[in-house]
């Protein structure tokens, strides 16, 4: 081969190679190009994918928000009560509610004629209401979330057509929550039929309704996605309790009509209110502390003080002194005035700058009850909507040992039976018929555990030559009784709970009402942490040692929620602190005295309070109402400082303003709302086409 053949070959040779490497560098473009073009597509799809996740993630947000909302509209979350101020987001439901109103929606229980939703016209949050047009024909209404609304809680409005979009992430949300009436039993008395709306007793009803909440969220230009959420729930309406408040008086004297003084070393957290006018001298404190380590100015709280009067007495250096003003200043000095506390509450000397007491003066007047027939009749087995006298003969016909007539009833400690085989015995294995009725004065009440294992409450009451020893074991829905005065067997066993009135009712599964008609010489104890009681005597009540939960509630915990609960109740006269008390007095309870009616004016007072060395403190963890205002101890007017008897530090109990009180206790002239199903309960959820 000649050498031009061979170079010819490998220019052909080289050719071939350079077109190769072209075509391998063309696929390789091509193939580049095409995973670049995947890439992207997968990006797009990815960023759809994410807008949509988006999307449907802030729509369940919104879905949450709307849920929320309602729950602050039903007064589930949080919970308020008639006495919460208005700047708080109370009350929850309007003073203009009438026992009549409530009559007329209920409709004889016509299920046909009942009108669900006219309430919800009355229900009130941040001081405003919702106006909702509604007839018995009604089956639903709608309202639309609006978290732009300038106030603090109230996040639904009456629907006008399409909801306005609410900003949440990246994106919006419009949300409609939806509340349609529905038929649901009676919560216990399975004999009634199904309706809208159930009596419960008195002017005491439970609406039945279920929620819907659709909610879209949206993220531009175009992804949206829609949720719904939905449960069943009901509200009942039902007169406030006294038990919401710290402190009530009725005439804000002593029952002489002296001056009584809140001082430096007077401390109340939680709603204080009277029907007459306030004295103050130097800086007493209202609000609730900050116990955190160290202590943060920022967390202590008021708590509201209110008064009919829209004046107030100023110690004023020893010069009393009236005025139309929340603190008295002297030539720019703040001499007394009613505040909130510090972080040195022990220094008494540094308060004249704390913070102004959430005090407002000018409210309306709160009657207090004129009678106990509720508490008395309960405690033979009466309905407690029944408030007429309570007969002779309805409490003999509550104790089989006695004849059924009209006869006084002898006086005696009884534990009401139902007289299943009408032998007149209370015989073992019977049920109970009501609560613990005293007839005559009561030499003492005590409150203790039943043993190591503290599943037992035991109450111990003695009468002269007769005790009564009631042993209440609520696991086992059993109650003992021994009694001195019944033969052989002295110690029986019922079945049942002294709850009184004896219905399938769950707020009353931990009651316990004790009626004594007449004094209470000597009471004290420990309460069992299963019980609710709740404690009455037309006369006298005298305290003699400490009474105490056995699992009491930490007051600024809003999430401790133990089950103990006590309720002490003169009816008609005073409830006395005696000597026989020790220094550094606990009382954990609410505590009421006394009726505009009697013939005594009533308080919650301190036998000899004027008098020998000072006695340490009242710790109170529950709540006072009083006609009057029992004077505790005495101070010196110019020094502040305590000269006799107890100072008082106390505390409000605040399970009071979550729905909370004791069985049976007595209710103001106002509705409260109590919500089922809404707090705590978790709806059905689901995905809905757009």
């Amino acid at each position: 081969m000649t050498s031009a053949s061979r170079h010819i070959r490998r220019r052909g040779q080289r050719g071939l190679a350079m077109v190769s490497v072209l075509a391998v560098i063309f696929v390789l473009v091509l193939v580049g190009a095409l995973v670049l073009y995947l890439t992207g597509k997968e990006i797009a799809f990815v960023g759809m994918r994410l807008s949509g996740a988006q999307s449907l993630n802030i729509a369940e947000g919104g879905a949450v928000a709307a849920r929320s909302a309602a729950m602050a509209f039903f007064n589930a979350d949080p919970i308020r009560n008639a006495g919460t101020p208005a700047t708080d987001g109370g009350p929850p439901v309007s003073s203009t509610l009438t026992p009549s109103l409530l009559d007329s929606w209920y409709a004889n229980g016509v299920v046909g004629n009942q009108n669900a939703f006219s309430l919800l016209s009355y229900l009130t949050l941040d001081n405003q209401s919702l106006s909702v047009s509604a007839t018995s024909a009604t089956a639903s209404v709608a309202f639309e979330v609006n978290w732009g609304l300038a106030t603090p809680r109230l996040k639904l409005q009456t629907a006008t057509g399409t909801p306005p979009a609410n900003a949440l992430g990246n994106g919006t949300y419009r949300a409609t929550v939806t509340i349609s009436r529905r038929l649901a039993p009676h919560p216990f008395d399975a004999t009634q039929p199904q309706r809208y709306i159930h009596r419960l007793g008195g002017a005491y009803y439970e609406y039945y309704y279920r929620y819907t909440i659709v909610s879209d969220g949206s993220v531009s230009p175009q992804f949206r996605r829609r949720v719904e959420f939905s449960r069943d729930f009901a509200i009942r309406v039902r007169r406030a309790n006294f038990a919401q408040y710290a402190l009530f008086t009725h005439v804000h004297t002593t029952p002489t009509g002296g001056a009584i003084w809140f001082t430096s070393n007077t401390s109340f957290d939680g709603p204080v209110h009277t029907n007459g006018e306030f004295r103050f001298a130097f800086f007493p404190k209202y609000g609730t502390p900050d116990v955190g380590s160290p202590c943060n100015a920022a967390n202590i709280q008021a708590t509201p003080l209110t008064s009919v009067s829209t004046y107030a007495w100023f110690n004023n250096n020893g010069s009393p002194r009236r005025l139309q003003a929340n603190e008295n200043v002297v030539g720019g000095v703040r001499r007394d005035a009613p505040v909130m506390p510090d972080c040195t509450p022990s220094t008494l000397t540094d308060d004249n700058d704390n913070s102004p007491a959430n005090f407002t003066r000018g409210v309306a007047a709160i009657p207090m009850p004129t009678n106990a027939f509720s508490q008395q009749g309960v405690a033979v087995g009466r309905d407690p909507a029944d408030l007429s006298t309570v007969t002779n003969l309805q409490i003999r016909q509550a104790i089989p040992e006695l004849a059924d007539n009209s006869n006084a009833v002898p006086t005696g400690i009884y534990v009401p039976v139902q007289d299943g085989n009408g032998n007149g015995t209370s015989d073992a294995g019977e049920a109970l018929a009501g609560g613990i009725y005293v007839q005559g004065d009561l030499t003492s009440l005590t409150m203790s555990l039943g043993g190591g294992s503290n599943n037992l409450a035991v109450y111990t009451l003695v009468q002269g030559s007769q005790t009564v020893t009631v042993t209440v074991d609520r696991v086992a829905n059993q109650t003992t009784v021994t009694n001195t005065a019944w033969p052989n067997p002295q110690t029986r066993t019922f079945n049942g709970v002294p709850k009184g009135w004896q219905v399938n009712d769950p707020d009353l599964a931990n009651a316990t009402i004790i009626f004594v008609n007449g004094n209470i010489n000597s009471l004290s104890g420990t309460l069992e942490e299963k019980e609710q009681t709740t404690i009455v005597a037309n006369g006298r009540i005298d305290i003699t040692n400490h009474i105490r939960y056995e699992s009491p509630p930490n007051v600024y915990d809003v999430n401790s929620n133990p089950t103990n609960l006590l309720g002490i109740y003169s009816a008609n006269n005073d409830i006395r602190i005696t000597t026989a008390a020790p220094n550094d007095l606990d009382i954990h309870a609410v505590l009421m005295s006394g009726n505009p009616s009697d013939s005594l004016n009533s308080s919650v007072n301190v036998q000899n309070y004027d008098s020998g060395s000072p006695r340490g403190t009242v710790r109170l963890i529950g709540g006072l109402i009083e006609e009057y205002y029992g004077a505790f101890g005495t101070f010196n007017s110019t020094t502040g400082a305590q000269q006799t008897g107890y100072g008082r530090d106390f505390k409000y109990d605040r399970r009071m303003g979550r729905g909370f009180s004791p069985p049976y206790f007595p209710t103001i002239n106002v509705f409260d709302l109590v919500a089922q199903g809404l707090a705590g309960a978790r709806p059905v959820w689901r995905e809905m086409a757009p």
